[in-house]
């Protein structure tokens, strides 16, 4: 957990930087080089979600392995139920973006995003299972459980509380040629999204700008290579490779949302600080409180 404050500290310095040159350079940037149709950035918008949910259905996986090894009913019960919720949430969110409206809208129908995203989320779920099935460390539901609290903070509280309040017009909006909707700054709250709806008849998802919901979940990556590895000594090894590997999964993402005129460089930035600031203090928590509670957690820390 120590070692692991210099690289989320880190990666909150480049989300920071990314956040205040975006204050300056939003529009410039994503007239340069975003478009609606831009390939490259739909495709990765498209699979992200799916990528960055199978990290939580890998933590439910390990859920219900660690299920069959608890002596109280209501224990079992509840990482079981915490296993299917991990599957379900990555299969629902996921699926729907494939041929969604930030996807291929309407290419194919929508249960076939749906059928995609839940093989992936399955294989996943029971990849966690075979990991930790042999798994020795009866505080390993600790570690599974903050990467579940600090997604809902972030996925919930943080990403989607800030997008009801600020409803800032996406950039294909804006540049979309009619010149009806403004450009506004990520700390300017457009106020009368609704009127550009009932006036104009845009969908309420093209006032979902700030912050970037796809970089928060593609960012689901790097709260599992935080907290994970903990839950077995023998993935502590793996724990710095793959939080590296998960930022720079979550600049792609970020990168394509911008290519993909759906989000400018704000957006992303601020998407993946929320999920950073909360890792953080997830894992300053888990140092101030886990050793007089769980020393196998930190027995070579």
């Amino acid at each position: 957990m120590k070692n692991m404050r210099i690289p989320i500290l880190s990666a909150i310095c480049v989300a920071i930087f990314g956040l205040i040159f975006g204050s300056i350079f939003d529009y410039q940037l994503s007239t340069a080089i975003a478009s609606p149709t831009n390939g490259f950035g739909l495709f990765i918008s498209v699979i992200a979600p799916t990528i960055g949910f199978c990290g939580l259905a890998f933590v439910g996986g390990g859920f219900f392995a660690i299920s069959f090894k608890q002596d109280k009913m209501w224990v079992k019960i509840l990482f079981i139920a915490l296993a299917v919720l991990g599957l379900g949430i990555g299969t629902y969110f996921a699926g729907k973006e494939f041929f969604g409206v930030n996807g291929f809208y309407e290419k194919a129908p929508n249960i076939v995003g749906y059928l995609i995203s839940f093989v992936c989320a399955t294989g996943a779920e029971v990849g966690g299972y075979f990991v930790f099935k042999d798994c020795k460390n009866k505080y390993a539901w600790v570690s599974f459980a903050c990467v579940y609290i600090v997604l809902i903070l972030v996925l919930v509280v943080g990403i989607t509380g800030l997008k009801s309040i600020m409803h800032r017009p996406r950039f294909r909006t804006v540049a979309d040629g009619t010149g009806l909707v403004p450009f506004h700054a990520w700390w300017q709250r457009c106020a009368n999204y609704k009127e550009y709806m009932a006036d104009f008849g845009y969908a309420s998802e093209e006032f979902k700008s700030f912050p970037s919901g796809h970089t928060g979940e593609a960012a689901v990556l790097v709260v599992v290579s935080a907290f994970i590895p903990l839950a077995d000594e023998k993935l502590k090894k793996y724990q710095l490779p793959l939080f590296i590997g998960s930022c720079c999964f979550v600049v792609l993402v970020a990168i394509s949302r911008i290519l993909a005129a759906a989000h400018y460089l704000s957006d992303v930035s601020m998407g993946a600080l929320i999920t950073l600031v909360f890792t953080c203090i997830a894992n300053e928590l888990l140092i101030k409180f886990m050793p007089k509670n769980s020393p196998e957690l930190l027995a070579k820390e």
